[in-house]
C-alpha cells in the first residue's frame, strides 16, 4: 500500500528545502568562521536527512568541530562517512 498522498508530499518537500537551507547556512557560517552556529546548522540538516544523504553533512560539520580543536567530536563525525 502506497502511503504517500497529496497531504504529505508538500511535508515531504518542505524538509527537503529546510535541510538545503540549513546546509546552506552552514556553509555561510563555517567560511565566516562562526563554527558554533556551523556545527548548529549542520546538526539540524543531519536531523531532517535521510540516512543515505548525510554524508556530506557529517564532513561538514566535522571540518566546523575541527575549527573548534573539538578532536574526539570530529573524528566520530569523520567516521560516520562511507
Amino acid at each position: 500500500m502506497d502511503m504517500s498522498d497529496e497531504a504529505t508530499t508538500p511535508s515531504c518537500r518542505d524538509w527537503s528545502i529546510g535541510n538545503a537551507l540549513f546546509t546552506s547556512s552552514g556553509d555561510a557560517a563555517l567560511a565566516a568562521m562562526y563554527h558554533d552556529k556551523a556545527i548548529e546548522l549542520y546538526s539540524s540538516a543531519i536531523d531532517l536527512s535521510s540516512s543515505s544523504s548525510t554524508d556530506t553533512m557529517f564532513e561538514k560539520r566535522c571540518r566546523a568541530r575541527l575549527g573548534k580543536m573539538l578532536w574526539e567530536d570530529a573524528l566520530l563525525d569523520a567516521q560516520k562517512v562511507r
